[in-house]
């Protein structure tokens, strides 16, 4: 049989056809849209292989201003074309996007790692409203005491295991000309740092009702703990708080630290490669989580977390929870650890620095609680302005009662508009 100029055109659209369908599956492209910048290229290596581990083709969209980032996302959140997957901020800060029902519960993503052991059911405390989780680990950081091994060593000092060794290792520093603790008001936030961490080490049940409305600013537990801190003040165990941290460029607390002057700093994990930016040779920084100030508390550690959300409305939602499926894998979190030296989430995964690994490695075998930060655990509302009335007691901490008054004051405003 012959077949005419019509036929062979059929037949041949009838090849091509078939021939695409036996071709391998065309990778789908998901938009992550991120303000960090300077992770752009660690983002670029871990994602990288999605494409052919998941099928899923990455397209990165960093952007340089936090205030253009936020608005962009939030501009395009309620249409097709948000972003598959967007980076942000936990706990009270993602609130109104949950409220909104902008973004998408990834709990069945969490479930697959937690059930297999592989990841703190903890962690998501930070992402989960009502029962539900909506964001997967993008940044995750602890709240520790960092401190210089040569300084200790050298006055004899060991990383303190009671709340009494704490308080005796800040009086031998103080006794030997050398600052126990760094605490400052430079950029306002850091501010919280001592407040959240007295408050968890001493009732951090009572902290958790405090940062969702249901304790007061009033109560005896704060007092204690403000009694405490003007108590360390008063002794000279801080340095002084206008001491730059690093939020306007120079960083002299870390310097102190690295030349022996000042004895440990309260801080996120992330502190560390500063310190070490900062002339300490990273074999002598050493890290400890804080003691209870009571033996019968539970263990627990401060952390924070930056989640990745998914958007609701993207029509790159599918690919998207693939996607996070992808970056909970002990792939490629092994990959973000040793771009970014960040404490793996994934109990497969291995740490990029011995600082890192032995932490992480405490914290898992000790059955630690991960406790979210204030600046997050709490409405922005109150935590924006309590800020400035705790910096206003680090510089006058005779104002205690008066301190405790107007938080409770800014607290009142916010949750009576919850009711």
């Amino acid at each position: 049989m012959k077949l005419g100029k019509l036929g062979l055109r059929k037949l041949g659209l009838l090849a091509a056809s078939l021939a695409a369908l036996a071709s391998p599956a065309v990778a789908q492209t998901v938009d992550f849209y991120h303000d960090k910048g300077n992770w752009n290229d660690a983002y670029k290596t871990v994602l990288g292989p999605a494409k052919e581990a998941v099928g899923i083709d990455v397209n990165l969209v960093p952007y340089a201003d936090t205030s253009t980032y936020q608005a962009a996302v939030r501009a395009a959140l309620r249409t097709p074309s948000a972003p598959g997957v967007f980076a942000w901020w936990s706990g009270y800060r993602m609130k109104d996007l949950v409220d909104a029902k902008l973004v998408t519960d990834v709990g069945e993503v969490w479930k697959k790692y937690t059930d297999a052991g592989l990841v703190n059911p903890s962690l998501a405390s930070a992402f989960t409203f009502d029962g539900k989780i909506y964001g997967v680990p993008n940044l995750v950081a602890y709240w520790v005491v960092l401190y210089n091994k040569k300084t200790f060593a050298e006055n004899g000092l060991e990383p303190p295991k009671t709340w009494e060794e704490l308080e005796k290792v800040a009086a031998t520093l103080k006794e030997k000309g050398i600052t126990p603790f760094g605490q400052t008001i430079e950029g306002r936030w850091p501010s919280f740092i001592w407040f959240q961490e007295l408050l968890v080490r001493s009732n951090p049940e009572f902290y958790a009702r405090l940062m969702t409305g249901q304790a007061k600013y009033t109560d005896p537990e704060v007092t204690a703990v403000l009694k405490t801190w003007a108590d360390w003040i008063g002794k000279g165990y801080f340095t002084d708080p206008s001491i730059a941290f690093g939020t306007s460029g120079s960083n002299a607390m870390a310097g102190q630290l690295a030349q022996g002057k000042l004895g440990m700093i309260l801080v996120g994990t992330w502190y560390a490669n500063t310190i070490v930016q900062s002339g300490l040779d990273a074999k002598d920084l050493g890290a400890f989580i804080m003691p209870n100030e009571k033996a019968d508390l539970p263990k627990s550690v401060i952390f924070e977390a930056g989640p990745l959300l998914i958007a609701s409305a993207s029509a790159q939602k599918e690919d998207a929870l693939k996607l996070a499926d992808y970056w909970m894998s002990s792939k490629a979190q092994q990959a973000w650890v040793d771009a970014q030296d960040f404490p793996p989430i994934n109990k497969d995964v291995k740490a990029k620095s011995p600082l890192i690994a032995d932490l992480v490695k405490e914290i898992n075998d000790g059955g630690y609680t991960s406790i979210n930060r204030f600046w997050e655990a709490t409405p922005p509302q109150i935590a924006e302005a309590a800020v400035d009335e705790l910096g206003n007691f680090m510089l006058h901490p005779e104002t205690g009662p008066q301190v405790q008054q107007n938080l409770q004051a800014l607290a009142d405003k916010y949750w009576a508009t919850q009711q």
